[in-house]
């Protein structure tokens, strides 16, 4: 399983994901970017083409985007829901803790939100506290190095400032607060029995009657069930967050919005991009191109912090997975979040 692992990660890492974010950064500034929710372009709509046409390309333009790491997380959900079902994790009753050893895995992992879902559900159907599953979910789109010093690098301080100052409110104060106040309420409704062994334990302090080749097969065969289940939840809201999201991009005036910054619109346009999915990064440099081209600072703030940070892919995991009342919590939170940075952004402009 290590050897699975390590395989998984060095594939995605060295040969798509880090290799595609120091391009990012490359580009960042000198191209202007065809999309706020997909940054790879399979099929691209004529100056002509209607309604349904500009969708549909916007719908695939989408899920090619996110192939890859959501590829990733599949396979990695599936490998920690097969890891955890034979080493139990033992991360304790804290916290506060066990959402810093999410946040620890989560910042170099260096996928998107929607990908990090995934693995966060392998991590809750391992039985693993659900904060540090918020914890891996959260860090990795935001405080992977390179996303940090493209903020930096592309924006003024200040942008950065408020990102991170709101990025560490989250992860180190609402996160462990929320979850601490939804297990009081639901403390009756935690599983708290230990789950049974599928297979003979592997740590070998005690004498096991299979075969390595047997062991190694009823592995294999969890691991492609475990993977199957993922992909059977993961896929359809997966395909709905598509049609979703190009669905937003065409039907909302953006033009109209930012022509004047008003509370109702910012609001209202919070409350949808909270929710829309895009790649890792794609955040930055939409906000990055916004700024350029003069767009008023608060929803250049709003759109930086409010992309990327949550969307309809982890509040679906949540209410179907975890807690209703939490999905919708922390959506609420990063929506009020939102507005806040917007607003926060016009003492320094």
């Amino acid at each position: 399983m290590l050897g699975m692992a390590a395989l998984i990660l060095c594939t995605f890492w060295f040969g798509s994901r880090y290799p595609q974010l120091f391009h990012k950064a490359e580009d960042m500034g000198h191209h202007e970017l065809v999309s706020y929710i997909y940054n790879s372009e399979l099929i691209k709509a004529s100056v002509q083409a209607g309604f349904v046409e500009r969708w549909w390309a916007s719908f695939v333009n989408w899920i090619w985007s996110m192939r890859i790491g959501m590829s990733f997380g599949l396979a990695l959900g599936a490998l920690l829901h097969t890891v955890f079902e034979f080493y139990p994790p033992k991360l304790g009753g804290n916290i506060y803790m066990n959402t810093l050893k999410g946040i620890v895995m989560g910042a170099p992992a260096g996928v998107c939100v929607n990908c990090a879902v995934p693995v966060a559900c392998g991590i809750t159907r391992g039985k693993a506290n659900v904060e540090a599953a918020l914890g891996f979910m959260f860090s990795s789109p935001t405080l992977n190095f390179i996303v940090v010093s493209m903020v930096f690098a592309g924006l003024p301080w200040y942008y950065g400032a408020i990102q991170y100052s709101l990025i560490a409110l989250v992860l180190l104060v609402f996160v462990p607060l929320i979850v601490y106040i939804n297990n009081r309420k639901t403390t009756a409704e935690v599983g708290l029995l230990e789950q049974p062994a599928v297979t003979c334990s592997i740590p070998l302090h005690k004498e096991c009657q299979e075969s390595l080749l047997d062991s190694a097969k009823h592995v294999g065969l969890e691991y492609l069930k475990n993977l199957l289940k993922l992909i059977k939840t993961a896929v359809p809201f997966m395909l709905l967050a598509a049609v979703l999201s190009s669905l937003a991009m065409e039907v909302l005036p953006l033009k109209s919005i930012f022509a004047e910054v008003n509370p109702l619109v910012l609001a209202g346009t919070a409350l949808v991009t909270v929710l829309l999915p895009i790649p890792i990064a794609l955040d930055v440099m939409t906000a990055q191109q916004l700024h350029t081209q003069h767009v008023p600072a608060p929803y250049v703030m709003l759109f930086l912090f409010t992309l990327g940070t949550y969307s309809f892919l982890p509040m679906s995991y949540l209410w179907t997975e975890v807690s209703k009342k939490l999905a919708v919590a922390l959506y609420v939170m990063f929506v009020c979040l939102g507005l806040f940075a917007a607003y926060a952004i016009t003492f320094f402009v």
